[in-house]
């Protein structure tokens, strides 16, 4: 990603991070003074960059009640999932055809970073490498556009994506995937890593259950 150009973009990065890290998570408030002090601005370049948010989804603004991040329903989550599935297909069918050796090798040191986590046990290094391993493969498809809109709904999903290696045998089954779907990034095989990675994100039927249960209650819009 680019570096910020304006104090608005700033803004809109560090509250973007507060996401991703889980400093903000669905249904906290959003205190714009204390944003614009953080960052030693004025509030008018962090109302515009909540703005920008409100209109990617992000945030909400209920008038005469405040600024939160924003909630998302279970209908707007499997939305969300399915169409994430298909953008990460398309991020591996491209990084099939122009990854270069050094990020080839990165890819693989990833994938071992993540085998190794997985055997330990050890969720929070694999949510590293698992994070690692995708980020190589979006950089691999040098489509800054594609990249933007695989990253906004990856944001907006974190906090429910969460917990998500919890489940009894889930990094296992994650390695195994990443094992296929990186063979075929290396054989150049675009059309077997567009499937392997369709398989490997897509949640639905059982499996969304299971998802589904593993997200708390106060994460979830009510009246979605």
């Amino acid at each position: 990603m680019d570096a910020p150009t304006s104090l608005s973009e700033l803004a809109r990065t560090e509250i973007e991070k507060l996401i991703d890290d889980g400093s903000l998570m669905p249904g906290d408030p959003v205190d714009e003074k204390a944003l614009a002090t953080r960052l030693s601005m004025s509030r008018t370049p962090v109302r515009e960059a909540i703005q920008q948010l409100q209109a990617q989804g992000l945030i909400q603004i209920a008038p005469r009640q405040g600024i939160y991040v924003a909630r998302m329903s279970i209908k707007s989550l499997l939305g969300m999932f399915e169409l994430l599935a298909e953008l990460e297909a398309i991020c591996a069918k491209y990084a099939a055809r122009r990854i270069k050796d050094p990020a080839l090798v990165t890819l693989l040191n990833a994938l071992q970073d993540c085998k190794e986590a997985s055997e330990r046990n050890d969720q929070e290094a694999y949510d590293r490498a698992n994070k690692e391993f995708h980020t190589v493969i979006y950089e691999a498809t040098n489509n800054r556009y594609l990249v933007e809109q695989v990253m906004l709904i990856r944001r907006r999903t974190q906090a429910y994506r969460r917990h998500a290696f919890l489940q009894r045998g889930r990094m296992a089954i994650s390695v195994s995937d990443h094992e296929r779907i990186a063979n075929a990034i290396c054989a150049g095989d675009s059309t077997a890593a567009a499937a392997e990675m369709l398989a490997h994100i897509s949640v639905g039927g059982q499996a969304f259950s299971e998802f589904v249960s593993q997200v708390s209650d106060e994460l979830l819009d009510p009246g979605g």
